[in-house]
């Protein structure tokens, strides 16, 4: 989508990173704002195009959503959906667009919602609003298949990763390891795009570049124009020039002023003066139209219908709501065959539960810095069964901010052990983080350090199933009904498949069971100081061992 061709003219620009470690280092640790994440726009039209990839089971194209969705919620991500709005261009790419709504849009604000991310609606095209709320810095990058942000003025463009776009299977995305793990991307900024040597182009210039070689508005462009020719023109300064002149003249001015550089754009096609042609174009310099470029088209990429040209105030983003656990699980009941209470919380056990951790994480930060605004004390409280302190994050701001659900209503009878039960939410039984049991620096996130945590799902399990309320009929839990890659009992400590040991198929975990997942270091290091301390104390003393024997060994050698 855009303009064909663009997208290989600002490669040499982009630069191939780890969402991962974008997200942790520009969002968590930058903090800019106190918002620890990284905020990125989507363009929500470009969500329900590769949903109709989706072929499988009830609501395929919901399905889709819900995993990529699940996929966000992994980093600290803070996604900002736009969808169209009544203005946008009747027609495009040369077919008519609907005034209506598309059908997913209900089904994808609800999952949106449940997810705990932002969505709005744009007076016009999403992808112009996501420019200009880019350019104002309202969120730092747009995650886009669409080369048009960089026309509408996006400072920030990373380029989605799905391998069903044709330019990624050309030049598929790699990690360090040589692999394509899913989880790099290439980023291209607009200050790298204009100060590289091969590129040097501004917005002017991809706009020029658009109207030459075809895009959105007008498919064909100039006849036998190709994108190497526009950067080259774009080069010499002529998508400039159009860019100010369409910003600082009136419609009548603008059209005379366009007669002058018309002539000016034949004449540096005659005779390559510039010597960025790379040879004479006569011919086409005379295909050059007289009504080139259409005034409206021109106006469509540098004027575009925004929140800003309508006078309406951006609705001030909180990035304050989180994933709400109970909605998720009621919405996969609603919207999937696997709907039911023992499978979606089998599912969620590899799904969501490793995102939940990362996004319980990131609130734990956020209430620790608003303590240490505040001047209030930071350290754990002590359980008030065993008198030690209880880190691990506690129940209660789970419950407070990641559920919109009672999960029951105290009554006469149950209020003694209810009361008993928020007195002791803070014990060690009831933690949600448990210990520390490794460290790595992998090739999927760029090296960054990640703690291999133990993690006690009890509390997760208790506010999904409180969201189900029994509408489907029970089916079996089996393999049929499991997305994940595998058990997370069957990872080795580098993250990757253990093989070979056993055989068959192994049966289904205990919901409430511990299991192990891989947080980054800072986030962790953040919100439970306690437990990283502990595990370096740990090893600190097996290092003293190991040196030990190692001296032992030696000496043995010299005697």
């Amino acid at each position: 989508m855009g303009v064909a061709g663009l997208w290989e003219v600002l490669r040499p620009a982009g630069q191939t990173q780890s969402l991962t470690h974008l997200s942790v280092t520009q969002g968590f640790e930058a903090n800019a704002g106190g918002r620890r994440g990284f905020r990125i726009g989507i363009d929500a039209s470009i969500w329900f195009f590769h949903a109709a990839y989706g072929k499988e089971g009830e609501n395929p194209e919901l399905r889709t959503l819900f995993f990529r969705c699940s996929r966000l919620m992994s980093m600290p991500l803070l996604p900002l959906f736009v969808f169209d709005g009544p203005k946008r261009p009747s027609v495009k790419r040369g077919k008519r667009v609907s005034g209506n709504a598309h059908w997913l849009t209900t089904g994808m604000k609800n999952i949106i919602v449940a997810f705990g991310f932002e969505w709005r609606t744009a007076p016009g095209e999403a992808e112009a609003e996501l420019a200009y709320l880019n350019r104002m810095g309202i969120i730092d990058a747009v995650l886009s298949d669409d080369v048009d942000n960089f026309l509408f003025g996006a400072t920030m463009v990373i380029r989605n990763p799905s391998n069903t776009l044709s330019g990624n299977r050309a030049h598929p995305v790699k990690n360090a390891d040589g692999r394509d793990d899913g989880n790099h991307v290439v980023t291209y900024r607009a200050a790298d795009i204009l100060s590289h040597d091969d590129i040097c182009l501004s917005q002017g210039g991809c706009i020029l570049i658009g109207l030459l070689s075809g895009g959105d508005y007008h498919q064909a462009g100039v006849q036998g124009c190709g994108k190497l020719i526009a950067a080259a023109l774009a080069r010499c300064g002529f998508g400039d020039q159009l860019l100010e002149a369409a910003n600082s003249l009136t419609r009548e001015e603008l059209e005379k002023w366009l007669d002058t550089w018309r002539d000016e754009v034949r004449e540096e096609l005659r005779t390559n003066k510039s010597g960025l042609i790379g040879s004479k174009k006569p011919a086409l310099a005379k295909k050059i139209p007289d009504d080139f470029p259409n005034v409206d088209i021109l106006l469509s990429y540098t004027n575009p219908i925004t929140s800003e040209t309508e006078g309406k105030p951006t609705r001030d983003i909180t990035w304050e709501q989180e994933p709400d656990i109970g909605k998720i699980s009621s919405l996969c009941e609603l919207y999937f065959e696997w709907g039911v209470k023992d499978v979606i919380i089998k599912r969620f056990r590899t799904v969501l539960w490793p995102s939940a951790v990362q996004r319980i994480l990131r609130r734990g930060a956020m209430e620790k810095d608003e303590k240490k605004r505040r001047g209030l004390p930071m350290s754990p409280k002590k359980s008030k069964t065993t008198g030690k302190l209880a880190p691990g994050t506690p129940s209660k701001m789970i419950t407070k901010y990641f559920s919109s659900m009672k999960l029951h209503s105290p009554t006469k009878d149950n209020r003694k052990d209810q009361e008993h039960s928020d007195t002791e939410s803070e014990a060690e039984e009831d933690r949600l983080i448990v210990k520390i049991h490794s460290s790595r620096r992998h090739a999927s996130t760029d090296g960054i350090l990640e703690y291999r945590l133990e993690i006690a799902p009890a509390q997760l399990v208790r506010l999904a199933g409180g969201g189900v309320q029994g509408i489907r009929p029970p089916i079996e839990v089996d393999a049929a009904f499991d997305d994940t890659e595998g058990d997370d009992e069957d990872e080795d400590e580098d993250g990757g498949k253990q093989r070979g040991k056993g055989k068959g198929k192994k049966p289904p975990p205990d919901p409430k069971s511990h299991l192990r997942v891989w947080m980054p270091a800072c986030m962790v290091q953040t919100v439970e100081p306690e437990l990283v301390e502990a595990f370096e104390e740990i090893q600190r003393r097996k290092l003293e061992k190991k040196t030990q024997r190692s001296n032992k060994t030696d000496g043995k050698k010299k005697a």
